[in-house]
């Protein structure tokens, strides 16, 4: 089959795939897996028959290579590991643990039209994600019952993955502020209780990995401004707008909140102080400790196959073949919260490195686009706050073996990956003599 340009696909055919695209969002979290994925499935076979056939002046290989590796990895991993302990591995392999997230390679071609697109597609997101209190959760009930103690979730698997949730959107709301103050300044109806509603949510979730990633964000997003060249884009308005609002809303919600929050951050102390004397077989079996005496386990188990790992139950043979692991842990837990170590013992180092590959080609896609001009300053802020924020708190939960890391990532890189597109789009127009 002759392989055609992008411009040569279908507006019809475009229209499908979009809709079918919005409609996986929009059903992916509140709605049924069989409504999700009735939608999804034609959405992401189209998705990749549209790649080959109309991707020829788009670099669309490394996105289909590395979406590649994240079948061939798990597979290769299964195999050795099953050979060796069949006991312990499953007897087929599943190899939808990383490849589902790829399904952002077919969303991104459906987005790559239009930049309007995309943040079409990040509204439906982030409003199917606002309104779970009321649709998955309980409703003003479950919000007031934050203020007395009570780790909120909405229904949204627990208060670890609401807190991703929310953190991401509101990472998000104040990185596009300026941009929704430009279109419309009615847009502050919305966007000012919407922010709030994710202040308090990461407030009253009691995520310490959250609140420790937005402080890691910020700095990090304070050194993106004074390195990069795009300070003269920034509106100082805006920023003050947005910065004001911010700081009055989080000034309200400590007031209430704040008894809550410094609770919650000094529960660990004596676990921090077995760690600083080095004590590990010691640490107590808190909140903190577990994940530490986990990490142990999983230390031990990644010696033993350091290059390819122990397949998809990697994080559950590392808790349940240690025999010094109390059994009310083995019991309770199956995975060991965090994505690095989890990685590590699920598919080695090779698997490791394949993730450093795909989240750093990404981002330096985009930030290179930023830097030429093609894709807008706030992008470069959101596509930085966003992966920074997801790396810190992924260092506390194995968020990317679970649907909501995988819908986060779908959505963000979905997006990210149009843009890029996009901007090659009119980077090859821009060469072409007029």
């Amino acid at each position: 089959m002759t392989r055609l340009d992008h411009i040569q696909q279908g507006s019809r055919f475009a229209i499908i795939g979009f809709t079918l695209t919005c409609l996986y969002i929009l059903t992916k979290i509140h709605a049924s897996d069989t409504l999700s994925d009735a939608t999804g499935l034609p959405m992401v076979l189209l998705g990749f028959f549209a790649i080959y056939r109309y991707g020829k002046d788009l670099s669309v290989k490394i996105p289909v290579l590395l979406f590649f590796a994240s079948v061939m990895i798990p597979l290769v991993s299964w195999y050795f590991a099953h050979l060796a302990y069949p006991k312990w591995v499953d007897p087929y392999p599943k190899l939808d643990k990383l490849s589902r997230i790829f399904m952002f390679v077919p969303i991104a071609w459906w987005l790559k039209d239009s930049p309007k697109k995309v943040f079409l597609f990040w509204t439906i997101a982030t409003l199917t994600i606002v309104v779970s209190p009321w649709v998955s959760g309980g409703g003003w009930k479950e919000i007031e019952s934050g203020f007395h103690g009570t780790r909120i979730t909405f229904g949204l698997r627990n208060w670890e993955h609401v807190s991703l949730f929310f953190g991401l959107v509101m990472i998000g709301l104040i990185c596009f502020s300026s941009r929704l103050f430009k279109w419309s300044k009615l847009t502050l109806i919305l966007w000012i209780p919407a922010l709030c509603l994710c202040l308090y949510t990461v407030a009253a979730s009691q995520t310490r990995a959250c609140w420790l990633a937005l402080i890691v964000t910020l700095i990090t997003a304070i050194i993106y401004y004074f390195l990069c060249n795009n300070k003269k884009n920034i509106k100082p308005k805006y920023l003050i707008i947005t910065a004001l609002v911010t700081l009055l809303a989080g000034s309200v919600i400590y007031k209430f909140m704040g008894h809550i929050i410094e609770k919650r951050v000094g529960a660990e102390s004596g676990v921090i102080q077995h760690i600083i004397k080095g004590d590990m077989e010691n640490v107590p079996y808190t909140s903190v400790g577990i994940r530490i005496h986990m990490w142990r386990a999983s230390w031990e188990k990644i010696k033993e196959r350091p290059l390819l790992g122990w397949g998809n139950e990697g994080q559950y043979i590392a808790i349940h073949d240690t025999n010094w692991m109390p059994e009310f842990v083995k019991q309770q837990f199956g995975h060991i919260h965090n994505i690095y170590i989890a990685l590590l013992t699920d598919y080695g180092l090779v698997g490791f490195i394949f993730y450093f590959i795909w989240i750093g080609w990404m981002l330096t896609k985009v930030l290179k686009a930023v830097s030429k001009g093609y894709i807008s300053y706030d992008i470069g802020y959101f596509a930085l706050g966003a992966m920074t924020f997801w790396s810190i708190i992924s260092l506390f939960e194995s968020y990317l073996f679970f649907w909501t890391g995988v819908f986060c990532l779908q959505v963000i890189f979905g997006g990210l990956l149009a843009l890029v597109w996009h901007a090659q789009i009119l980077e090859n127009k821009a060469k072409q003599p007029s």
